[in-house]
């Protein structure tokens, strides 16, 4: 006999955990359930809109489908297989940094680029600032081209207010190199966010992943926070070359200037990025990531196809 869930199987449930072909969805009236994917082809995601169904009151239900993504972030695996997404419908994405480890601006330069793409508003969490000290000449460059930047402390609780304000009521991401203090700084956010993830594992019977999944909370202002595995690397999953240029907004905007319209600002004659990188007027290293990124992603397409 179907249970009393089946009832709200025609409308969207909202995907808060996903741990490979497992996880957690919220329905409309804010009910958990466990759920199990129907179908190898279908992938889903932390904050995928599914249609589901339930069968009986002892199994998870099954997710059939999915509703169309406002957008997606998608990491490139290292050896050129198919792009992983890693969460869907995102408004707001933080990468969180700290003094050690050492950050990796590098990294934090694919955050942003995948951000922009994907049209979503990114700022930079700098974490343990009772610790250190926002280091302001290796990230002033950032606050130059508009992105904000929240000096936090897990410890002392001091920023939080503000990056809480930032992120409103949209669903936000928290993304970052491993060991930077993400837990420490969600269990902030999210008081007793430790406890709910052992929950939301143990419901989906998927507990040994809890390490490798995204989880969504809910904030005390409404809004939701996806938290992510800390990486070692990343590289966005960006399927046209030419795409990467409107990833980093200062790039994108003096390119306009260029005297080909196709020019990849890497060595082509009459660039304006590189008169401009040149003049001091684009942060050099910003360049650099921006070179490298397009390697990495150019490597890529050449291992896919």
């Amino acid at each position: 006999m179907a249970t009393d869930a089946t009832q709200d199987s025609s409308k969207a449930g909202l995907v808060v955990a996903a741990y490979g072909r497992r996880g957690m969805l919220e329905t409309t009236g804010g009910i958990t359930l466990p759920y199990v994917v129907r179908g190898r082809r279908l992938q889903v995601c932390c904050g995928d809109s599914v249609h589901w169904q339930a069968f009986s009151a002892n199994d998870p239900v099954v997710v059939s489908g999915v509703l169309p993504r406002r957008n997606e972030l998608s990491r490139q695996p290292a050896r050129g297989s198919k792009a992983e997404t890693i969460a869907a419908n995102i408004s707001h994405l933080v990468i969180v940094m700290a003094a050690l480890p050492a950050p990796d601006l590098f990294i934090t330069d694919r955050y942003l680029c995948a951000a922009r793409l994907m049209g979503a508003q990114a700022a930079i969490a700098w974490n343990k600032a009772d610790l250190a000290p926002l280091p302001g000449a290796e990230l002033a460059v950032y606050a130059a081209i508009g992105y904000p930047l929240f000096p936090v402390s897990a410890t002392t609780g001091a920023g939080l207010d503000a990056l809480l304000t930032w992120l409103g009521q949209g669903i936000g991401l928290l993304a970052g190199q491993s060991g930077v203090g993400k837990s420490s700084l969600l269990n902030r956010l999210v008081p007793g966010s430790n406890t709910a993830t052992g929950g939301l594992s143990a419901a989906s019977d998927e507990g040994r992943h809890t390490t490798t999944a995204s989880v969504m909370y809910t904030l005390a202002s409404g809004g939701r926070l996806i938290d992510t595995p800390g990486v070692r690397d990343f590289v966005p999953a960006i399927p046209e070359l030419r795409d990467i240029a409107h990833g980093f907004v200062e790039i994108g905007a003096t390119g306009r200037n260029c005297r080909f319209a196709d020019c990849s600002h890497l060595r082509e004659p009459n660039c304006a990025v590189n008169a401009a990188v040149a003049k001091g007027r684009i942060d050099a290293r910003r360049h650099e990531s921006y070179r490298r990124l397009m390697n990495l992603a150019g490597q890529a397409a050449d291992n896919v196809y």
